[in-house]
């Protein structure tokens, strides 16, 4: 394997594990001595790629993962909200935002950030209080979410999840 393919394949082994890899392990799976390894890293490091060594390995910081928008229709209730978030995080995606056309004040947009039970737990809480109202009662028919998931496979079974439940927005 030449050099460049040796950097390409030491980059996706970076890009698809989700805790920092060890440099001996780069040198194992590569077929090469470490010192080649710590080279190579400081030549995708110089090409752009924020590649850091901590004490337990070497991680790509802000590793790009998949985002897709998809409409859902807006909700009657809060337990309709929370199936909505629930079928999401629970297939491994994450909510991050939340978005809505409004007719007057054009596109709106909030972060909701929600990756896990708990925080589904905390969003839910705030959404069952007097103080909080849903962007989604701004815009008559749906509502959008960007959703972050590991790759497109994960995203194809959220969107036919949804569609399931009657909650995607066609």
């Amino acid at each position: 394997m030449s050099s460049n393919e040796r950097r390409e394949k030491l980059l996706q082994i970076l890009k698809k594990s989700d805790k920092p890899v060890k440099g001996s392990e780069l040198s194992a799976q590569l077929q090469v001595s470490r010192q080649v390894v710590v080279k190579d890293i400081a030549l995708l490091r110089a090409s752009g790629l924020e590649i850091i060594a901590t004490s337990t390995g070497y991680i790509i910081l802000d590793s790009v993962k998949n985002e897709f928008k998809i409409r859902c229709k807006n909700h009657n209730s809060d337990q309709e909200l929370y199936e909505e978030l629930q079928t999401i995080i629970d297939l491994g995606g994450k909510v991050k935002d939340v978005i809505v056309e409004h007719p007057t004040y054009g596109v709106l947009k909030a972060e909701l950030n929600v990756t896990t039970n708990r925080d589904l737990k905390n969003f839910m809480q705030k959404a069952a209080t007097n103080e909080f109202k849903q962007l989604s009662v701004l815009s008559p028919d749906y509502h959008i979410h960007t959703i972050e998931v590991d790759n497109e496979e994960i995203f194809e079974e959220i969107k036919n999840e949804l569609k399931a439940k009657n909650i995607l927005f066609e």
